[in-house]
Order: C-alpha cells, then structure tokens, then sequence
C-alpha cells in the first residue's frame, strides 16, 4: 500500500494566517482524535490523545496559534505531549515546534528537516514580512528530531498511526498521517478543501500522481492542511484542479501567449467559488508555466 523556492508567494501563504480575528474550531473525529481547523482557509492541525500521551499533528506558525492549539489540547486532557509529527516544512505548519519541545519526538521527513534547515533564514524574514516584524520574537528554530525516508509507523496507547510519503506534490517532503482503524487521513497540504492551493514549492505533474497513491488508503474522513474536514471527494476535486489548470496554462502557451498575458487572462470558472481564486490563480499559473518551461529544458 505504500509505495525552488519563492519569497513572494511564501509571503502569500502566510498572508492567509496573518490575523487571529476567527478562533480555530475544534472537532472530534474519532475517540481521542481531534482536528483544530483554521478558519477562512487558515493552516489546520491536529492532535490525538492516548494513555500514553499526546501526539501533534502540525504546530501552527505564529506563537499565538501555536499557544492556543496548546490551550485546547490542555482543556481535553492532562496528558504530556510525546510526538509531534511535521506534514511538511512550511512555517505555518512548523514554526510552532518549540512550544511543543517536551516532545520525545519531533517527527517529518528527511527533506522536511533539510528544507527547514537550508531555507531558514529567507524563511524566517519572509514570514516576518507577513506576520509583522515582531511574529518571531523569542522564536527558536525548533527542527525534527527523528525523519524517514518512505515510511514510519507508530504505535502509542492503542493508536496505530501509520505515517507515508507518497511521492512530490505541495513540496518534496509532504508526507501523509493515517489511523487505519479509524480510517482517519490528515493530508497536510497535499490536500486542500475548497480553496486554491499554494504552488510556490510544489511539484505539480508530481503532486497529480502522488493524489492517485492517496487513494489507495482507506479513510473515510480526511483533514487537508487547509480546509474543513470532509471526505475523498476533496482529494478528486483537487486532482481534477491541478489537471484543470495545466490544460489550460497549455492551451495558452500553444497560442503563444508570454506569462504575463496567461496570469492576466486564465480563467477556471469552475472554481470561481473556492477561497483565493482571484488572488492565487495568476500565481499558479505562473507556476506551471515554469514548470513546463523546466520540463521542456530537461
């Protein structure tokens, strides 16, 4: 069953969990397992509470989320925290790591660490730039203690949590958290529900045929990385997307239209209705623009 980074649209993710005007919601899934899902699209979380202890699924960016994710798992039980599980590199989604220090484990993959790593310092001064100069004051770079190359399983107070990296997609490192009792699937930002997704790191070609090996797991409830909850179809629905929008960049490009006339013109109506489709549909097609300008060169 198991099988470039970019400054300006970096500042643009982040944009979307500037300000802690919407409190996260949190939902139980399953017994002891909990989403904390952002609002208006914000980066989404989770946390799962065992005899043993707490594992984290994603530690929010900014101190305040990352605190109030804190709080909540605190509000349900007293239990100590033992994992914490990065989806992938991104700050919103790891930058929240030192508060969650007592952990016996900070857990990603290999290319999580390396990103987090060799992008620290533009990584840092961008997300300063979106969340305000003082969003990192006290920050420590807090970086995975333990990483895997294709997959890890755990086994903790009666949770068997089955972790996998399928294939490129979000970014080179986005791995998948999957309880096959419960059929519970957090995607981290390999999915994402009703809202345009960031392709800043992403792999576009990649992430298509990573979202086929997804669906080889049986979950019936899937918590993407930004996103309420839901089922598979916001798997196909994103597929589809990324298949939509290469289509389209292609039948531009074979009329000989420049980037900047694509980014001007492109239109996906069908999505009109998701979160970030005026302000993020230029920038993806800029993306697959030079993606398929790379492939064209390899």
């Amino acid at each position: 069953m198991f099988k470039h980074f970019s400054l300006t649209l970096i500042a643009i993710l982040f944009l979307t969990n500037t300000t802690f005007s919407a409190e996260p919601e949190v939902i139980k899934l399953s017994e002891g397992i909990y989403g904390f899902i952002g609002k208006k699209g914000a980066a989404n979380s989770g946390f799962v509470v065992t005899n043993e202890g707490v594992v984290v699924i994603d530690t929010q960016g900014p101190k305040d989320l990352a605190l109030h994710l804190k709080k909540k798992i605190q509000e349900i039980t007293d239990k100590p925290i033992v994992y914490v599980i990065n989806t992938h590199y991104h700050g919103d989604h790891t930058f929240g790591n030192q508060y969650f220090n007592e952990a016996k484990e900070i857990i990603s993959h290999e290319n999580t660490k390396k990103n987090l790593t060799e992008k620290d310092t533009q990584h840092r001064e961008q997300f300063k730039k979106s969340f305000g100069e003082n969003s990192l004051e006290g920050f420590e770079l807090t970086l995975p203690t333990k990483t895997f190359k294709n997959t890890l399983s755990l086994r903790i107070g009666g949770k068997t949590i089955e972790l996998a990296y399928l294939g490129k997609g979000h970014t080179d490192g986005d791995i998948i958290v999957y309880f096959p009792i419960e059929r519970i699937m957090f995607g981290g930002d390999l999915l994402y529900k009703e809202r345009l997704p960031w392709l800043g790191d992403a792999y576009i070609s990649d992430w298509i045929e990573t979202l086929k090996n997804l669906k080889n797991f049986d979950a019936g409830i899937y918590v993407p990385g930004h996103g309420g909850a839901g089922n598979i179809d916001m798997l196909f629905n994103l597929q589809q997307y990324l298949i939509d929008l290469q289509r389209e960049v292609k039948k531009y490009i074979a009329k000989g239209k420049t980037i900047d006339e694509i980014k001007k013109e492109i239109k996906l109506p069908k999505y009109k209705n998701w979160l970030k489709y005026k302000e993020w549909l230029p920038l993806n097609a800029d993306r697959v623009c030079k993606e398929l300008s790379a492939q064209r060169q390899e």
